[in-house]
């Protein structure tokens, strides 16, 4: 935290074009608290794919010895709900963790007296919407405090689960039940020989990447479908998304998202489950994962998969396995982390007041209805029943 004498000030603009800002940027991403989500790579994608408005506001040190500086990029994009306009983390629906892009110097220097000079100042912007809200934020990533915590929040329905990787794949089995996870790994193998044998495949060409990524959208679309739940990767530009980056990654060395799958040898090289993992620094993050509806799910292909992925990503080195945000069983038994994530809502506008507090009562809701069981089973058995109108 600074002196009174050693305040610095920031100037702040607001931009619709992320190519001016590519090599700054580019580094300052680099740090490891920076999420996949926020990278230039990804925001270009999803801005580009799915034809999203971007809003990129930047904040550049105005005084001190770091004049000139940026301090941080914050990367939106801009949608209506309703009778608002919104401006969101860039595809904020499908990531798992939102960080923002921080010089190592600004999350030193940010402080809440310093938080709430640069808020008066993003209100003063000519951002056309009329509340901005940030979804999914870690309290602190690598030891440091998100600093959009400093303005009003409210903790997310939600949280995030991670399993740490230290000491090796023995140690991660050890910490839970590691008699039973490879008793029912050699089961796995059994039944998936009985049908002719398996394949643990990660794509490696363009047209391996396409047809793993296609197969996990066709077993999502089933299960979304028996569940009563609208499909969220319907839509063509989310699968153009998701199949860019998944092409892009092949040649780099950071993986967006690199496709994982159990194959069976024979039954035409059946896909019976997908993971897709994305790579950063010494994090590994699960982005998305399926398995296919039929006669392999009795063999347990996915809980297969991720013994697979989880036993690589140790040999690799990385120090986290993150299996990102939503509340599962097949979570649990793995992970020794949870993360509570956060939201952030500020009001643009008069109107945006009324979104703003709409937005916080909604997600308060969410979270009373989720950490309540009964009220919890409740509502499922209600979206259940209301389903055949939602297909």
């Amino acid at each position: 935290m600074l002196k009174p004498a050693e305040r610095v000030s920031f100037t702040l603009q607001c931009s619709s074009n992320l190519e001016p800002l590519e090599a700054v940027w580019r580094m300052l991403e680099a740090a490891s608290e920076c999420s996949i989500h926020q990278t230039y790579d990804w925001c270009r994608a999803w801005t580009e794919e799915t034809g999203a408005k971007p809003l990129i506001i930047t904040a550049t040190y105005a005084s001190g010895p770091k004049t000139g500086e940026t301090a941080f990029i914050l990367p939106l994009n801009v949608k209506r709900s309703g009778l608002f306009k919104v401006a969101s983390y860039i595809g904020s629906s499908y990531n798992n963790a939102n960080y923002g892009v921080f010089s190592s110097f600004f999350l030193q220097d940010a402080d809440a007296d310093i938080m709430q000079e640069i808020r008066r100042q993003i209100t003063d912007l000519p951002l056309g919407v009329d509340f901005i809200y940030l979804d999914r934020q870690p309290h602190e990533r690598r030891g440091h405090f998100h600093p959009f915590l400093y303005w009003p929040c409210v903790e997310n329905q939600n949280h995030a689960f991670q399993v740490s990787l230290d000491g090796g794949f023995e140690a991660v089995l050890s910490r839970g039940n590691a008699k039973r996870r490879r008793k029912k790994f050699r089961t796995s193998e059994r039944r998936l020989d009985e049908l002719g044998g398996y394949d643990y495949v990660r794509a490696s060409s363009p047209e391996e990447a396409a047809e793993l990524l296609d197969a996990f959208f066709a077993q999502k679309a089933a299960r979304f479908e028996f569940q009563g739940i609208p499909d969220a990767f319907a839509d063509d530009r989310i699968k153009a998304f998701f199949h860019r980056l998944a092409q892009e990654s092949l040649s780099q060395q950071r993986k967006s998202i690199e496709l994982y799958a159990i194959r069976l040898r024979q039954h035409d090289d059946f896909i019976c489950a997908v993971t897709a993992l994305s790579t950063k620094g010494a994090d590994v993050v699960c982005q998305f994962s399926s398995i296919a509806i039929g006669n392999t799910e009795y063999a347990s292909p996915g809980e297969m998969l991720f013994c697979l992925v989880i036993h690589d990503a140790c040999d690799s080195g990385a120090q986290i396995f993150d299996f990102g945000i939503g509340d599962e069983q097949f979570k649990r038994s793995w992970c020794d982390i949870e993360t509570a994530h956060y939201d952030t809502m500020i009001a643009i506008t008069h109107l945006g007041r009324i979104g703003a507090l709409g937005a916080r009562l909604t997600t308060n809701l969410k979270r009373f209805v989720k950490t309540h069981p009964i009220v919890f089973r409740l509502a499922k058995a209600i979206r259940l029943w209301i389903s055949p109108a939602q297909r």
